[in-house]
């Protein structure tokens, strides 16, 4: 009889327990709540900073298209970026109108040339200028 509950006990403890306890894995979870918190606001920012690149980017496009028709011999002053504006819309990438993704309620972008020849794009319906973006030039001279 002793060794027959003898080989029953080494039977059990050769068996090896699978898997993980209830315990460990709530320890997990917890964990991974604890870095989806810490990372979603910073996606947003992320995704903030991308828009605004991309407005920055699309401006100065169409900043070099406006300087190129003057060039040219085209007399400009100011205009909404749209299909009716041939002059910029045909010389964009793919005939594709740019859209402002970082402006709040405007959806494109309206260029002015100064009398002195400057060329500025800001958003369409508002004062913030997007190109040359001012704001930048101060942040970097300030580093």
């Amino acid at each position: 009889m002793n060794q027959l509950t003898t080989k029953k006990m080494n039977q059990l403890l050769k068996k090896k327990k699978k898997g993980f306890t209830l315990v460990e894995l709530i320890i997990v979870i917890a964990i991974i709540a604890i870095l989806v918190a810490l990372a979603i606001p910073k996606f947003g920012q992320i995704i903030e900073n991308s828009d605004q690149k991309a407005d920055q980017a699309t401006a100065k496009n169409i900043a070099t298209i406006v300087a190129q028709q003057i060039a040219d011999g085209k007399q400009l002053t100011t205009a909404e970026v749209n299909k009716d504006d041939t002059t910029v819309y045909d010389k964009l990438d793919g005939n594709k109108l740019p859209k402002a993704k970082a402006a709040n309620g405007s959806t494109t972008f309206t260029y002015t040339v100064g009398d002195d020849g400057n060329i500025t794009v800001s958003y369409t319906g508002s004062a913030e200028q997007v190109y040359p973006d001012y704001k930048a030039e101060v942040t970097k001279a300030k580093k």
